[in-house]
């Protein structure tokens, strides 16, 4: 949960993020009101966008829809007068209202307009900030590398025009990035950084409330609670004295969190109160679901389990209504925690399995955090790789001129040389041979860079064809683990989780037995899994020998049809095999047989009782058509499309069987590496079709 906690905390760090990013939470109505008074139709266009700018500013915090509303109003009036900096600002506007609301999708569409605006017009001003939004929109995504390339970019136009508030806003955005990694120190001293830069080059309360609020959750993190409180109250004092809503509940929460790291459960409820109600009122749903869990973890401080339980329920339903997994993940946790602390032990295990299959995804991205540091590191690498190569350019630069100079010298020389010909043939001569030799000079250099030149690209060639072994090797690499990561953890957790349970006495062994069966597929499923698993990773590392032979496609069928006579007797389901007996394909017997025994493996699976699985075959030339037919539920349009890729999330069957791709992939590699191929054909609720095309006879090449 911890985990899940920290990469929450990131979260109230981009919400300040977005608000630095021209969001002012002003909630005083008063203010709108001047406003609103202030706007009158027949002044002039150039004060009316003033008027509604500011607006758009002040409904930040109070109403999202109306702050896109008057976002538009003064982006028409730019339109209108032909100001690009006011368009690209309104676009910008109108993405923060939809990333307020957490609908990415149309901010990050509204932000990349407003960006190719700002670029076609030159508004760096502008680009910066589009960039930093949509940063922030990656960052939220889980686009981790995609959200430092935009940051790192803004962060240039804004050194460039010398944009002291965007140059914050970046420091503190990669502090972030660092934050969620873990690395608490390194975020520390960019917050601290970006604390130093305000105080000195003060730009507003807003900022300076959010740099102290950053500090508190940094120093929070590294145990320093005196000097976390000490940056909580002073950015609470800010955002109260603003009327900043937002503000006042992240901060409101952080000193919750203090409290009940302390074991002061009674002070924290107050303020969480305070921190729910404000984003009740701005519709938070994100900083909603944080509070409730933090406020049902100190209920169970003061064990009153009922209070628990509702506000990890409402936490749940909340973070559903996100469609994030941090906070669905964080909520589950704490609902098994409440559960077990009632002593609903089925119930609590029952919350840690979901719980650790949700986590299970988020702890996959690790690889990319850690492919963002390597790429941070990179680009420093890089920059003095590059330094290197500017040296190494301006010495051949500097030989260059020196050569050139030489030559003009060589030149110069034989124009005296021709002058003084027309008055001695003599020296005549020697000038000729002079010339001579230094034609002769002048083409081994060239012979010699001829040949480095062949030498360099000889290398080069090399090197890339290095690389390029290299990449395949390392994804290969990475799907292996990442697959292993995400479907062997979650049942082997499960298992630990119950044993723990078993061992410590809270069940007896009647209740293990009930529990241990509920286990038992789940283990046998992950049983057939890493075998299809290992059979995989053995074929993309070079570790199978194809052996083909005539194989006859009809035992083959039915020898696999009786290994899974159980399965099938179980769910009474019809199986038929009407290929004939003497048609034989040239493939590797082990190969045929992990192929078919997937694929039936997968129809029983997702079957429903007396369903019909039928075995056809054709042939056609040299090659035999064979057909797995299943009259099952059939497969979506989605789910078909990604079949064969790693990254999509199976289905599980009609018995509640965990699917699993990697034994689809599996065979479509094996019957590609027998010169065949596999194609699928689905329709929901008429069911499913393989089509497995293998070679008669040998093929050659």
């Amino acid at each position: 949960m911890h985990t899940a906690l920290k990469q929450l905390s990131k979260w109230a760090v981009l919400c300040v993020v977005l608000l630095l990013l021209g969001i002012s939470s002003n909630a005083q109505t008063s203010k709108i009101d001047e406003l609103l008074a202030q706007l009158k139709p027949n002044d002039p266009d150039t004060v009316q966008i003033k008027i509604l700018k500011k607006l758009s500013t002040a409904y930040s915090s109070v109403d999202p829809i109306k702050k896109f509303y008057y976002a538009n109003q003064y982006r028409l009036l730019g339109e209108k007068n032909g100001i690009d900096s006011t368009i690209a600002n309104g676009y910008l506007d109108m993405g923060i209202s939809y990333g307020i609301r957490s609908n990415l999708d149309s901010a990050l569409y509204y932000f990349k307009i407003g960006q190719e605006i700002a670029k076609a017009s030159k508004y760096e001003s502008g680009l910066g900030r589009s960039y930093v939004n949509i940063g922030y929109i990656y960052d939220r995504s889980d686009r981790k590398k995609e959200a430092v390339n935009c940051y790192e970019e803004a962060l240039k136009i804004f050194r460039k025009i010398d944009h002291k508030r965007g140059i914050n806003q970046c420091i503190t955005n990669l502090g972030s990035i660092y934050f969620d990694l873990k690395e608490y120190k390194s975020a520390d001293n960019y917050f601290e950084q970006v604390l130093e830069n305000l105080l000195k080059n003060p730009t507003g309360d807003l900022s300076l409330g959010s740099a102290y609020y950053s500090l508190g959750g940094s120093k929070r993190r590294l145990g320093q609670q005196k000097l976390a409180m000490d940056f909580y109250l002073k950015s609470l004092a800010i955002r109260e004295k603003i009327g900043d809503l937002n503000g006042i509940a992240l901060s409101n929460w952080g000193i919750a969190q203090l409290h009940i790291e302390n074991k002061l459960y009674s002070k924290a409820l107050p303020l969480l109160e305070i921190a729910l109600r404000n984003n009740r009122t701005l519709k938070n749903i994100y900083q909603e679901c944080s509070v409730l869990i933090t406020l049902a973890e100190a209920y169970i401080g003061l064990k009153d389990y009922q209070k628990a339980e509702e506000a990890g329920k409402l936490a749940l339903v909340r973070a559903k209504q996100t469609d994030a997994k941090i906070p669905i993940s964080l909520a589950l946790d704490m609902l098994s925690k409440v559960s077990a602390a009632k002593k609903d032990y089925e119930a609590a295990l029952k919350y840690k399995s979901e719980y650790l299959a949700v986590n299970d995804s988020l702890e996959n991205d690790s690889t990319t955090k850690q492919v963002i540091l390597t790429d941070l590191h990179r680009v420093n690498i890089d920059n003095k790789n590059l330094e290197k190569r500017n040296e190494t350019i301006s010495a051949k630069i500097t030989d260059y001129v020196i050569t050139i100079s030489i030559i003009t010298a060589l030149l110069l020389l034989v124009v005296i040389l021709l002058i003084l010909y027309y008055k001695r043939n003599a020296e005549k001569k020697i000038a000729n041979a002079l010339l001579q030799e230094q034609k002769h000079q002048i083409a081994e250099v060239n012979e010699e860079l001829g040949a480095l030149n062949e030498e360099l690209r000889t290398q080069m060639e090399i090197v890339s064809a290095q690389n390029t072994e290299l990449e395949k090797l390392n994804n290969v690499k990475n799907k292996f683990f990442s697959i292993v990561s995400h479907d062997l953890r979650a049942p082997i957790h499960s298992l630990k989780a119950l044993f723990g349970l078993y061992r410590s006495g809270i069940v007896n062994e009647e209740e293990f037995g009930n529990l241990l069966e509920r286990l038992e597929e789940t283990v046998y499923n992950t049983a057939s899994f890493l075998d299809n698993l290992l059979e995989w990773s053995k074929s993309q590392l070079g570790g199978i020998v194809i052996t083909p032979v005539e194989v006859n496609l009809s035992m083959i069928i039915n020898h696999n049809i009786k290994l899974m006579e159980s399965q099938i007797n179980l769910k009474k389901i019809n199986v038929h095999n009407n290929v004939d007996e003497k048609l034989v394909v040239f493939s590797d017997l082990n190969m045929v047989h992990v192929v078919i025994r997937n694929i039936l493996s997968n129809a029983i699976k997702f079957c429903n009782k007396e369903d019909k699985v039928i075995f056809n075959a054709t042939t056609n030339n040299d090659q035999v058509t064979f057909t797995i037919t299943d009259t099952g539920p059939g497969i979506s349009p989605l789910d078909l499309d990604n079949l064969f890729n790693l990254t999509h999330t199976p289905g599980t069957g009609t018995s509640g069987e965990k699917g699993h791709h990697i034994g689809l992939i599996l065979c479509r590699d094996m019957v590609m590496q027998n010169k065949g191929s596999l194609s699928v054909e689905s329709k929901l609720g008429e069911g499913t079709t393989f089509y497995i095309t293998l070679p008669t006879k040998p093929i050659e090449g």
